[in-house]
């Protein structure tokens, strides 16, 4: 160990923190490794966020197999195209932000005419495909898919925050 410390000009007690650092990090990985065996011995297979969601929605929504069967090619893609819009108005605030200082009067004006026109865009989204939710569904949940969205995201991030495994979604 002299040697390494010495060719590395490291001290003796830098070794040993890089030592508890390997042995952590080993020990996490052996931990995550072994949780994985165990839900998967417990027939509990690790689901991914989009299967979490769907099971989420499924459950909240009280979706029957036909609504569900149609709910998620249209939510998904309403979902990609909200996204998309999300996206494009995240990067003109962001440039915005950078900018700002050396933008003219006009620019700024200009910024905030895209801006409108992205909430615009999501609004027309919004209506267009609560229409085709309306062929399948009846209204009521139809009206909880905005609820459970919101309700998604919070369980979402209370689990990211108290930084818990995401593996069982809340009952009602």
């Amino acid at each position: 160990m002299k040697i390494f410390s010495m060719a590395f000009n490291f001290s003796t007690e830098k070794v040993n923190v890089m030592k508890k650092k390997i042995l952590y990090l080993v020990l996490l990985s052996f931990i995550s490794f072994l949780s994985g065996l165990s839900a998967a011995a417990q027939g509990k297979p690790v689901e991914n966020l989009q299967q979490q969601k769907m099971r989420f929605f499924n459950e909240r929504l009280q979706l029957t197999p036909a609504e569900s069967k149609n709910f998620w090619p249209v939510y998904n893609d309403y979902q990609n195209r909200r996204d998309k819009i999300t996206a494009e108005r995240n990067t003109l605030l962001a440039y915005f932000t950078s900018n700002s200082n050396n933008m003219t009067a006009t620019e700024a004006d200009d910024a905030i005419n895209k801006f409108l026109a992205y909430q615009q865009q999501e609004n027309d989204l919004l209506q267009s495909y609560t229409k085709r939710f309306l062929e399948f569904m009846p209204a009521k949940k139809v009206m909880r898919i905005f609820i459970v969205e919101n309700q998604f995201k919070k369980w979402l991030l209370e689990n990211l925050r108290d930084n818990r495994s995401i593996v069982s979604v809340p009952r009602n």
